[in-house]
């Protein structure tokens, strides 16, 4: 079961990785918490400044969302948090522009307007990084000959972008996006050792999105990309357990379709996945049907769901293998006794089940 937590924890400072080197920078839940671990990097002025910018940033942006549905300040805050905790920024126009830099793109702000608030290299900055009437092709072209600092903000916008690609609603947009940054801004961020690391650490986590996704190699990375948040019951990075149940099936037998399946048995259940992204992304439609049956539907008890998942048999051997490395010595000893003996249980019951 998968429980809330991050695996990619960053800290203000930016530590952690998660399991497969990828680091997310989660931008805090807000401000408040944002001015606390800031100001242990920042001088208290700068942090107040970067507040008022904040603050204005936010009411420029009103009730703006993200493509998955975040609230857009949170993309604000996560580009400061690669400024400062990934790149070691401490410029407080660079930072303000951080969390400005969308405002002449995406919303009725001006230039004027923020160089009147908060100087003109602020807004110099800001208005570097805006795709005016030249046209996006154009303006990727200039990137290559921007001074450094622009280009440390406008990879710490892409990277914030692109940290977590994967819950793009739209897989044809993950995949534009992808190489899109492959071919124009990996190559730029040799600008900075730590954002050349990140770039080609990213590159490589999210390079099934070059092709279907449709040998084990790529779907392991696009389970690791699914469930790089998240922990389960006892801590522990949760792709650690659906490449272990896939470990159980392989060990007994199960075709790669099947270790596939037990790869994203839990893709579509417990993360922002759909069976129709599974598609598109090129995952074979025998392992989508598989997947489809070892996910529990909202409101299906469990009985019903063991009942409806028996009757896609190439999935059982998937499922017990979920069961049996779920209820490892490993796993369980990691569980207060109140629960062990709970899901000892459940477990029982369902391969009784299974077995027909």
């Amino acid at each position: 079961m998968v429980v809330a937590g991050v695996v990619s924890g960053r800290g203000c400072a930016g530590q952690g990785v998660s399991v497969d080197s990828v680091r997310v920078f989660a931008g805090w839940g807000g401000w408040g918490a944002a001015s606390v671990e800031l100001r242990n990097l920042l001088s208290p002025a700068v942090v107040e400044e970067l507040g008022v910018a904040f603050a204005g940033a936010v009411g420029w942006h009103g009730g703006q969302v993200r493509p998955a549905g975040e609230a857009y300040w949170e993309h604000l805050l996560q580009v400061v948090d690669v400024l400062v905790g990934g790149v070691g920024v401490t410029d407080v126009d660079l930072l303000r522009a951080g969390v400005l830099h969308d405002v002449v793109e995406d919303t009725g702000g001006t230039v004027g307007e923020l160089e009147a608030r908060f100087g003109a290299r602020t807004a110099g900055f800001v208005e570097a990084v805006t795709i005016g009437v030249e046209g996006r092709t154009a303006y990727l072209g200039k990137l290559a000959g921007a001074p450094r600092e622009v280009l440390l903000l406008e990879l710490s916008d892409r990277y914030s972008n692109v940290q977590r690609l994967h819950t793009h609603p739209r897989v044809v947009k993950q995949r534009s996006y992808y190489a899109e940054t492959v071919e124009h801004f990996v190559p730029l961020a040799t600008v900075d050792p730590r954002l050349e690391e990140l770039f080609t650490r990213w590159a490589a986590a999210y390079s099934y999105l070059a092709g279907p996704v449709d040998t084990l190699e790529n779907v392991d990375r696009l389970a690791a990309a699914v469930h790089r948040e998240q922990v389960d019951k006892s801590g522990e990075p949760y792709v650690l357990h659906v490449r272990g149940a896939a470990e159980i099936a392989r060990r007994d037998g199960a075709d790669e379709h099947q270790q596939m399946a037990a790869l994203l048995h839990d893709s579509v259940e417990d993360t922002s996945c759909t069976l129709t992204q599974l598609t598109d992304l090129g995952v074979p439609p025998e392992v989508v049907e598989m997947v489809d049956a070892l996910t529990r539907r909202p409101d299906e008890s469990h009985d019903d769901y063991l009942n409806r998942l028996v009757h896609t048999p190439a999935a059982v051997p998937v499922k017990r293998a979920d069961i049996e490395h779920n209820s490892s010595h490993a796993r369980r000893s990691r569980l207060d006794p109140e629960t062990q003996e709970r899901l000892r249980k459940k477990y029982a019951h369902a391969l009784e089940v299974l077995a027909g």
